[in-house]
């Protein structure tokens, strides 16, 4: 691993989005599936991975007023000029177009279904007009289009595993290499990730104006005065990771970066750590080694599991991100913020993710208490040890345990949720 191969990484892994990232994927391959159409759809036809469904079933959808992926598809099934946009392809809509996609739903022409799919993260969108058919097929990533079907015929097709490159990169690293490497960096290598944490806080203080959001204003309500550190740091990070990731889940159309394919990550991981670069005053160049540092934590954690997590991403791989930024602002070794990390994996590892909603900014503004709290017992040695429970007796060894209790210990956590959410929908008043 090299500093330029590292900076791609994050380059790629950074991106900006409108609203939650589930239902703007559905959207992205409807709006595809419309293009490659080449005409108005007569029907729509979008099946998703049970964890695209739970994810997405109660989250707002941006401009909308509704939530779900209906709406998105309707959306996208009139977009299709603007597929280009990727995950941002929901960021403005005109009162004519939300009534053309509703429209749509009420004849009675999309269909949202899910199933046991190849990946967790699986979308297949089919779109019909007369005789012709137009099916696209999402996998692995959010944007990551890896069959176009026209009538049946395969008319594009790459590798799925294509789709992990930035990822498979990163599995054999090791975490203090890569830690030298991004805080050898010159800083303006990394200012766009501190022009990312500017554009995730601007949203987070639009929705602190917004009479519709609760939990962002509620918590900046409390009296800050005679807050004294890491009390002050933990209540300006709540009070920023609440409020946009408030916003973005109700549906608030507002951009936010995101990291690892996932809004709230980038929301935990930028937020995070501002929130205290911002009350220790810490200077540009420190928050921008900061951030390549919690950058590249959550995405490595991300990498031992997949885009799409059983356990809460914006909880546990951004925070223990938040965990390592913060150790670094403080002026902590390598060896603190390994410490801290560990701490914040240690304490909060059993939380799960049970879909999107308003619910992630409580999870989120936790994280953050969580991970500043860990950086600064960690600097008084005060920690989790290693090999105590989830923690292994590495940090690469602890980010390997928690992804395998991801894939294998959460499996059946995952289905229990499912069906919970589908009782809970089916309970819902008319």
């Amino acid at each position: 691993m090299d500093e330029q191969t590292l900076l791609s990484i994050l380059k790629r892994e950074v991106v900006r989005t409108t609203g939650c990232t589930d239902p703007g994927s559905v959207a992205f391959a409807v709006a595809r599936a419309t293009q490659e159409l080449d005409a108005t759809p007569e029907s729509v036809r979008v099946t998703v991975s049970p964890n695209i469904y739970k994810n997405a079933i109660c989250v707002g959808v941006p401009g909308t007023g509704k939530r779900g992926l209906p709406i998105a598809a309707a959306l996208g099934a009139i977009l299709p000029e603007k597929n280009t946009e990727g995950l941002a392809l929901l960021a403005t809509l005109s009162e004519a177009q939300l009534n053309e996609a509703q429209a749509l739903l009420d004849a009675g022409v999309v269909e949202i279904t899910y199933a046991e799919t190849p990946n967790v993260l699986h979308i297949c969108a089919e779109v019909r007009a007369g005789d012709q058919s137009v099916a696209v097929t999402i996998t692995g990533d959010y944007t990551n289009i890896v069959e176009i079907k026209h009538n049946d015929q395969v008319t594009f097709s790459k590798p799925f595993e294509k789709s992990e490159d930035a990822q498979n990169s990163l599995r054999g690293a090791k975490l203090e290499d890569l830690y030298d490497l991004v805080t050898a960096m010159p800083p303006d290598a990394l200012n766009f990730l501190v022009e990312a944490a500017a554009i995730n806080k601007q949203t987070a203080e639009t929705a602190l104006q917004d009479p519709a959001m609760k939990i962002g204003p509620a918590l900046q309500a409390r009296s800050s005065e005679h807050l004294v550190m890491p009390f002050s740091a933990i209540y300006r990070s709540q009070v920023l990771t609440a409020a946009a990731a408030e916003a973005r889940m109700y549906g608030l159309p507002l951009p936010v970066m995101a990291i690892a394919g996932s809004g709230n990550q980038g929301i935990s991981n930028f937020l995070g750590v501002l929130g205290v670069a911002e009350t220790l005053g810490s200077s540009k160049d420190a928050l921008a080694h900061a951030l390549g540092f919690s950058s590249i934590v959550t995405i490595f954690v991300q990498s031992f599991a997949a885009r799409m997590t059983a356990f809460c991403g914006g909880t546990l791989a951004a925070g223990t991100g938040v965990a390592g930024g913060t150790v670094y602002l403080l002026g902590g070794s390598f060896e603190d913020a390994v410490h801290a990390m560990q701490s914040v994996i240690g304490t909060l590892g059993c939380v799960f993710c049970d879909g999107a909603k308003e619910s992630c900014a409580h999870h989120i503004n936790i994280a953050a208490a969580t991970a500043i709290q860990s950086a600064y017992l960690a600097l008084q040695g005060v920690y989790i040890p290693s090999g105590s429970g989830l923690v292994g007796a590495t940090i690469e060894k602890t980010f390997a345990n928690l992804g395998r209790m991801n894939r294998e210990g959460m499996a059946e956590t995952d289905r229990v949720l499912l069906a919970l959410i589908k009782e809970g929908q089916a309970q819902k008043p008319a």
